[in-house]
């Protein structure tokens, strides 16, 4: 069953999903309140423009990391070169539960990534 609310898809995660999901959550509601949380293949979503081909930030969960996705698979290679400590996927970075260094390093480059679209 997917969620159908950014709050039910937290309620749903595990303890370290819980924490990290819902940091990056009152990130982006501090830092970009201008842009509405919603839920989009499953996982909470901010469009930097009116449709998902004007870009996108997400966040989902798993067993032993989360993962922050953006819509350029170049700007995620971009930012891996600088967290070797986290794998990727086709775009997005998958960072352990507890590496907060590079979470931050992740979090530091949303804006540049959202001013770029």
């Amino acid at each position: 069953m997917s969620a159908s609310s950014v709050t039910e898809y937290t309620d749903n995660l595990s303890e370290n999903g819980k924490k990290y999901v819902s940091d990056f959550i009152g990130f982006m509601r501090e830092q970009y309140p201008q842009i509405d949380s919603k839920i989009c293949f499953s996982m909470p979503m901010w469009l930097a423009g009116e449709k998902m081909k004007d870009g996108y930030i997400a966040v989902s969960a798993a067993k032993n990391h989360f993962s922050i996705h953006f819509s350029e698979e170049g700007y995620v290679t971009n930012i891996a070169r600088m967290v070797p400590a986290c794998k990727t996927g086709r775009q997005c970075i998958n960072i352990k539960y507890g590496d907060d260094e590079s979470y931050q390093i992740v979090k530091d480059h949303v804006r540049d990534f959202l001013l770029r679209q």
